[in-house]
């Protein structure tokens, strides 16, 4: 009941009225009248454009007919008392005409300083303590409240002793006069279960009412909204009851009424109700209808751009064209209502919806159409529970949105077709593939109602022991097994309650009795898809009678009302008997009876599911198609019209929209414990608390109204959520929702499974366990883990991402699962026995020398190790892999060229061994390098090839033309005799060419090269070298001369230092020669000169020398190429 916190206090001024206590429903400039019981007595309030004063009347209806007590003017009121206003300002209560007949005098009143507002009481007793009273006004003898007293009178009712129910409910109506009256009794079925199913989207659990329900008010003060589907039809003698119930319903319980179409308007014979027939719409919806006709072209657009009902529709937004309907429009009476969709006709726009408030939210929509062939219902129905502002709803999903598969297998009664002779595939050899496809891909389920067959002869019964292994690996993928009939009758409204019996009951009972018996256990079989044309009401009352649930023909705009699913009967809710139509469009129906292409029939199911989903909260989707479809199957050789692909792409389209994928049986599980749910919620600024009973495992509470940007930031000792979604177990509970910027940082479920089961849930914020029945992952946003690891029993870890931890259940079944923290262990090396220190010795010129190991308890949660080496010490010598732990010199070491700190050839390096948290292992290490002494080799009189090591060797010839490779190293090569060629290789080498033409190529490094007798050709190399000779004879002056290929300038020498530049028995010691330029005339000895010659081609430098008085040179030397020489050049 709508609690009055304190008394009305008798002052003159109205700042204790409530704005629900104005019960006058609108009036002119400056009247008001407000009204309520108030303890033992009503109080009332009037306000007026002038002072109240004598002759004044408030006239009381306390029976409430019109018919009975004084007749005001002698037409109106009905009042069996009335409160007159004396001339000396006392108030006083009579019975009769206005003071007739004194009941009780001086009743307490009191004016404002300007006597234009009044407030007084009446006793409820000096009345009969009514339940409600009809009021009518005059003041002064001058201005009449309403303005026509035949008009609807404004009501004040009396305290109930009933309490609201705190929980969040809606009640939906189904008029039995109104049914019998609608177009089709089946539409009628069809939009009473829309409504339904757009309750299950809003969030609120309901109940369904019978028209003799609405004069118990106990019964509607248990409901925030009640919702009439079409309640155009009404008994006539019930109509006032009925009225004034909901209308005390509305007032005091502050409950919303959501309709469509004509609301009370016509008794039982269609005719319309005496008097003003639209009354009722007034009183209970303050609209009444305008204009409206038949057929013509509407335009339905959104037209709230407060978004105060149709939040998710933009203003001006074309909801849907209609071509050729009849249409009704609807105006405010008070002209306070708010239209939120409009409807064009001809040019002229209407409210095609208004949101009014009488006493709770209300939502009228001007036709069943309107209302039900879109997700506006869900819209109206959340504003009416809820109004705006943060709020929370019970759904049936924790994903988006649910996606039920109906599959007819028609088939399966086919026995050539299901096992073909020849061994040949039959036609579900074909589809358990692509079935499997689609789970692997999508986790995709559906139902698949089957044919059983009875009539052996022409080729239609089961063979059990080729089917029933289809049907277990059906049932093993998690899909549902059901009944399409015994025989598939083309038309299940032909058959007599017989032939139901057994094209359902017993195909139904064979079914269970093979299944059980194949699979060992008990197996039931509940639901079933009905063959052939769309059935009739009668005929799906009569199947209902042997199954669990049933699915019926397709439902929709132009074919009934989209989102038939729920409940045909007040009677089928109480025998929990859930029916499902299909609104998306049949394969067959698209393809072989409108005879679109693929790709068109495509675009249709695009279409209608868009139309479905968009601007829907958690929608349902229910697809029909057949067993002959995705498999292309024909049985008469021709080529199937239908393609896989179509199929694949409306089931990837369903998976982006992020709608779970469920089974028919699952579907009408929810449907029935959505019934039966309950919840409470409150809101303290940013929490929400809500209470939940039972469940089914698989429902979540949906967060509305947040303020932009905002998730849900924590939910109290509960630990399974995501940014607007709590993850409720089967048991329900207590959740107080903290809404915020961003979530805290506790582990928590962010991500379940489709189709799994949360049975059981604890945490501390850090650990977490739950008990889950289903298969498929799990997702968890972990707690910051700093440096523990985090560990998982009864699943196993599919990936983990910083903090989002992916966990995979494994098979359907029960899963306990446990996350919970182990604290980091650190990296410990084993190499060198595992100590602080190690140490080990390599022969220098090698760069390779162990492979650092380390282990790390914390392997198998996903630790890792990586290697490094310290700064400092001889650490830049080395190089370490990462990963594998392999250590080597970064350049191999030279025993004679040590690079360490001390020079003295051990090297010391400190290797860390890292785990991804950042702990550390060192272990320092001692590497001695030693010396590898190069080799002493003399060759013999036979030509021969010796080769050195990569360290100091000496190799001669001897005898032979020889080949000698110093290779690394600082080689002495010696060739002797011969015709000999002497490769220094790496290192400062020493060639000696001896007697014979020789070949000298120093290689790298700086190098001497000194040919000996007869013509040498040299070539030093890289590196600064140093051509000697030691004799005038090593280099004659002819063309006989040494020759160098690749002399540089101002690197390398030509050292002459060993010849004596005078050879005159005067000249004493060893005189050194001077260069006297290019090209210039010997004059005495110790002159040096060069000049340019072609030879061959090519242009050499020689350099010549005279030791003696001559002027002719006495040796001479050839430099390839044309260079400038200095003394530099030389060693003189």
């Amino acid at each position: 009941m709508m609690a009055n916190a304190t008394p009305i206090t008798l002052d003159g001024n109205l700042n204790d009225w409530a704005p629900g206590d104005r019960i006058d429903r609108g009036l002119g400039t400056g009247y008001a009248i407000y009204a309520r019981s108030d303890g033992a007595d009503f109080a009332f309030a009037m306000t007026a454009p002038t002072a109240i004063g004598a002759n004044t009347t408030a006239w009381l209806n306390t029976d409430r007919n019109a018919a009975t007590g004084h007749q005001v003017f002698g037409f109106a009121g009905g009042a069996e008392y009335n409160v007159n206003f004396a001339a000396d300002g006392t108030v006083s209560l009579y019975s009769g005409a206005a003071g007739e007949t004194l009941v009780a005098s001086g009743l307490k009143a009191a004016w404002s300083a300007d006597r234009m507002t009044v407030e007084f009481r009446v006793p409820k007793v000096a009345i009969g303590t009514p339940q409600a009273i009809d009021t009518i006004y005059d003041v002064n003898d001058t201005a009449f409240l309403p303005g026509n007293y035949s008009s609807t009178p404004f009501t004040v009712f009396n305290d109930t002793g009933l309490v609201a129910d705190p929980a969040h409910r809606v009640a939906i109506v189904w008029s039995e006069t109104t049914a019998n009256a609608y177009f089709s009794k089946t539409a009628y079925s069809q939009l009473f279960m829309a409504a339904q199913s757009r309750a299950m989207q809003a969030g609120v659990p309901f109940d369904v009412l019978n028209e003799s329900d609405l004069t118990s008010l106990a019964t509607l003060a248990k409901y925030d909204t009640i919702i009439f589907p079409s309640f155009r039809n009404v008994d006539a003698g019930k109509a006032d009851l009925i009225a004034q119930t909901l209308e005390q319903a509305t007032r005091q319980f502050g409950i919303g009424l959501v309709a469509a179409g004509e609301f009370m308007t016509n008794g039982a014979d269609n005719a319309a109700l005496a008097g003003d027939s639209y009354s009722r719409m007034k009183l209970l919806f303050d609209a009444t209808r305008v204009t409206g006709g038949f057929p013509a072209d509407v335009t339905l657009k959104a037209s709230d751009a407060a978004h105060l009902v149709l939040d998710g529709y933009d203003e001006g937004q074309v909801i849907r064209q209609y071509n050729g309907i009849g249409w009704n429009a609807f105006t405010s009476v008070s002209g306070t209502g708010t239209t939120i969709a409009t409807e064009t006709v001809n040019g002229q726009t209407y409210a095609a919806a208004l949101a009014t408030q009488t006493g709770g939210r209300n939502v009228l929509f001007s036709s069943e159409a309107v209302m039900a062939d879109d997700n506006l219902l869900q819209k109206a129905i959340d504003y009416s529970v809820h109004g705006n502002g943060l709020s929370v709803g019970l759904q049936m999903t924790r994903q988006s949105g649910l996606f039920a598969s109906r599959v007819d297998m028609d088939q399966s009664q086919e026995a050539a077709e299901v096992n073909p002779a020849n061994n040949a595939p039959g036609i579900y050899d074909k589809l358990m593939p692509i079935l499997t496809e689609w789970k692997t891909a999508y986790n995709f389920v559906g139902s698949y109602y089957v044919n059983i067959g009875n009539d052996p002869a022409n080729g239609q019964s089961t063979d059990w022991a080729v089917s029933l292994p289809y049907y277990k690996a059906l049932l093993d993928m998690g899909n549902e097994l059901g009944s399409h009939s015994y025989t598939h009758p083309e038309n299940t409204n032909l058959l007599t309650d017989a032939q139901i019996a057994s094209e359902f009951g017993q195909s139904r009972a064979e079914l269970e009795k093979q299944l059980s018996a194949y699979l060992g256990k008990a197996v039931t079989v509940g639901g079933a898809a009905v063959p052939g044309a769309p059935e009739q009401i009668a005929t799906s009352q009569e199947i209902l009678k042997y199954v669990t649930y049933l699915s019926g023909g397709y439902s929709g705009v132009g074919a009934g009302y989209p989102n038939a699913i729920g409940y045909m009967t007040p009677q089928n809710a109480a025998d929990d008997k859930v029916y499902i139509a299909p609104n998306t469009s049949f394969d067959f129906s698209l393809i072989e009876f409108q005879k679109k292409t693929v790709a068109e029939a495509s675009a249709a199911w695009a279409k209608e599911f868009s139309a479905l989903t968009s601007g829907a909260d958690a929608p349902v989707v229910v697809w029909p198609w057949h067993d002959y479809g995705p498999t292309m199957w024909t049985s008469d050789g021709t080529v199937s019209p239908y393609a896989k692909q179509m199929f694949t792409d409306f089931i990837a389209r369903a998976a982006g929209a992020g709608l779970e994928f469920v089974t028919l049986a699952d579907l009408a599980t929810r449907v029935s414990a959505f019934q039966d749910a309950t919840i409470t919620s409150a809101v303290a600024g940013n929490t929400i608390t809500a209470t939940v009973g039972a469940t089914t495992g698989t429902f979540s509470l949906d967060i509305d109204g947040q303020a932009s940007g905002q998730v849900i930031r924590n939910v109290a000792g509960w630990y399974a959520y995501d940014a607007d979604t709590v993850f409720l177990p089967r048991t329900g509970g207590t959740y107080a929702i903290t809404m915020g910027a961003v979530a805290d940082d506790v582990t928590h479920i962010t991500a379940l499974p489709m189709r799994a089961t949360l049975e059981t849930l604890s945490g501390d914020g850090r650990d977490l366990a739950f008990t889950v029945e289903g298969e498929g992952k799990v997702t968890v946003d972990l707690k910051a883990p700093g440096t523990d690891w985090t560990t998982v029993t009864g699943a196993t870890i599919a990936s983990q991402i910083g903090e989002i931890l992916t966990i995979d259940l494994g098979a359907i079944g029960v899963h306990a699962v446990r996350i919970g923290h182990q604290a980091n262990v650190g990296p410990a090396i084993t190499s060198f026995g595992g100590g602080t220190t190690g140490m080990l010795s390599i022969a220098e010129n090698g760069t390779a020398l162990t492979t650092i190991a380390a282990t790390d308890a914390n392997i198998a949660l996903g630790d890792s190790i990586r290697y490094s080496i310290a700064t400092g010490g001889d650490g830049a010598n080395f190089s370490i892999d990462a990963t594998t732990g392999v250590l080597k010199f970064a350049t191999a070491p030279d025993f004679e060229t040590p690079t360490d700190a001390n020079r003295d050839n051990i090297y010391a390096v400190t290797v860390v061994a890292t785990d991804t948290r950042g702990a550390v292992d060192t272990q320092i290490l001692s590497i001695g390098v030693t010396d590898i002494v190069g080799i002493t080799r003399t060759g013999t009189i036979f030509a021969e090839t010796m080769n050195g090591t990569g360290e100091q060797d000496v190799l001669d010839g001897s005898w032979g033309n020889d080949v000698l490779n110093g290779l690394g190293g600082n080689d002495r090569l010696i060739g002797g005799l011969g015709n000999d060629t002497l490769n220094g290789g790496a290192g400062n080498d020493t060639l000696i060419g001896g007697t014979g033409r020789d070949t000298l190529a120093g290689g790298d490094g700086n190098d001497i090269l000194t040919g000996g007798d007869d013509q040498d050709v040299m070539t030093g190399g890289a590196g600064a070298d140093i051509f000697r000779f030691e004799a005038k004879g090593d280099s004659p002056a002819s063309s006989l001369r040494d020759v160098i290929n690749d002399f540089t300038v101002g690197q390398d020498k030509i050292d002459l230092s060993m010849i004596d530049a005078n050879s005159s028995i005067f000249a004493r010691g060893d005189q050194s020669f001077n260069l006297i330029g290019m090209g210039a005339r010997f004059t005495a000895p110790e002159q040096l000169r060069y000049s340019y010659q072609m030879i061959g081609g090519r242009e050499y430098t020689v350099v010549e020398g005279n030791t003696d008085t001559g002027s002719a040179a006495d040796f001479s030397i050839a430099l390839l190429g044309h260079h400038f020489l200095s003394a530099n050049d030389f060693f003189m």
